[in-house]
């Protein structure tokens, strides 16, 4: 299992987070999500290239929905 990372926020990056709006927090939130299944997906087709794209999709956003359990 892989280590939880804990680096301490930046007071720079935290004073920005404290004025960034809900919505634009939520779509960075939404970005990194995207960001992991793109990850993800290569990582499965190092192991199976002969999974068509819908697949290699479906994998990973199943691994992702898994992962904090």
């Amino acid at each position: 299992m892989a280590a939880a990372m804990h680096e301490p926020i930046h007071p720079v990056q935290l004073e920005g987070f404290k004025r960034m709006s809900p919505a634009r927090k939520l779509q960075m939130v939404a970005d990194l999500y995207h960001a992991g299944i793109q990850l993800r997906v290569a990582g499965l087709r190092l192991g199976h290239p002969d999974w068509p794209a819908e697949r290699l999709e479906f994998e990973a956003r199943r691994s992702l929905a898994r992962a904090g359990t």
